[in-house]
């Protein structure tokens, strides 16, 4: 139906792990509209408290606060502010969680950031000790799951403090690809579980657009490579990234105006507050489902690594998280 051409993919030496943290509530949790701010906060703060300004784990000789939550730069022509190397995967809003009941959330490190999983796994029975949500309930850390947002596989790979195993489930394009050929790319239907803020020609997309969540995708993934690709293979010539831009892009904008099959979306508006800043500024967009036909297995890859990836803003306090159902 819509037309892909073959070359090579620049994803092809990008990787992201997923890890899930279950955890058991100490006090009662109360978290609100936007529970990864909660999240990303206190992962900030327990970073700060145990490694700044810098104490490095042997044989990992980082600075994990700058390398993993505080990164800007000047000339970034986007913005100062660039994707950091983590994404947050948050409890679902206005979560209450009760003293000794269960809850969970999860945290993508991106490329080269994987260096930073002994730091990640440290800080979060800090968070706990520090609390979340409004009136900072505390919890414990009980497991750490690695999981794949391509077939939801799940391991145990850390129990009660102890390492059980070394992650091996760690999205990569060949497993993108081995997910691709065992899925209908004639359409796909995504759920957008957290608010996705997208901004098209200097507006916001109040309704899944697939050319402008493409695009934005494409932007964003470029930027993640550029920066943490573990490989000194990846880096890709940015002509070849802006014909990838321009064609998946064409494609979506084709499938919104012929293969539209089902919007069931709304808008949803949340404030974040920061400190730093004295101000709040707006972090709502769109959640719910879409569903398009596509008969294109190049955007499906795209939207496969989307899973992983995020799209829009605010992918570091949980937002444009979604998956393909």
């Amino acid at each position: 139906m819509y037309g892909d051409t073959v070359q090579i993919h620049p994803m092809r030496h990008f990787s992201a792990m997923h890890f899930v943290f279950l955890c058991e509530a100490l006090e009662h949790i109360q978290l609100d509209a936007q529970p990864g701010t909660a999240i990303r906060g206190a992962l900030y703060h327990a970073m700060i408290n145990l490694f700044s300004p810098n104490e490095p784990i042997p044989g990992v000789p980082l600075d994990p606060v700058r390398g993993l939550l505080a990164d800007e730069d000047e000339n970034n022509p986007r913005g100062r502010d660039v994707p950091r190397a983590f994404s947050i995967e948050p409890p679902p809003p206005y979560t209450h969680i009760d003293s000794k009941r269960r809850f969970q959330f999860g945290v993508t490190l991106f490329g080269s950031a994987e260096a930073l999983m002994p730091y990640l796994f440290r800080a979060v029975p800090e968070m706990g000790k520090l609390g979340i949500g409004k009136g900072r309930g505390t919890f414990r850390l009980i497991q750490i799951y690695e999981v794949s947002p391509l077939n939801d596989t799940r391991r145990v790979i850390m129990h009660h403090q102890r390492v059980v195993d070394r992650p091996r489930l760690t999205v990569t394009h060949q497993r993108v690809l081995e997910e691709l050929g065992m899925r209908r790319t004639d359409e796909v239907t995504l759920r957008f579980l957290t608010p996705m803020r997208l901004i098209e020609a200097g507006g916001l997309v109040h309704t899944p657009k697939l050319g402008a969540l493409l695009r934005r995708l494409i932007e964003r993934a470029q930027v993640l490579v550029e920066r943490y690709s573990a490989s000194d293979e990846s880096v890709t010539a940015r002509a070849i990234w802006k014909d990838e831009w321009q064609r998946i892009g064409d494609l979506g904008d084709q499938i919104d105006t012929t293969g539209v099959l089902l919007d069931a979306s709304r808008w949803v508006n949340i404030q974040s507050y920061s400190r730093a800043r004295g101000r709040s500024t707006p972090i709502g967009g769109f959640v719910g489902q879409a569903r398009w036909r596509i008969g294109s297995p190049d955007v499906l890859t795209w939207l496969l690594w989307g899973q992983s990836l995020h799209v829009g803003k605010n992918a570091a306090k949980g937002d444009g998280y979604f998956r393909i159902e």
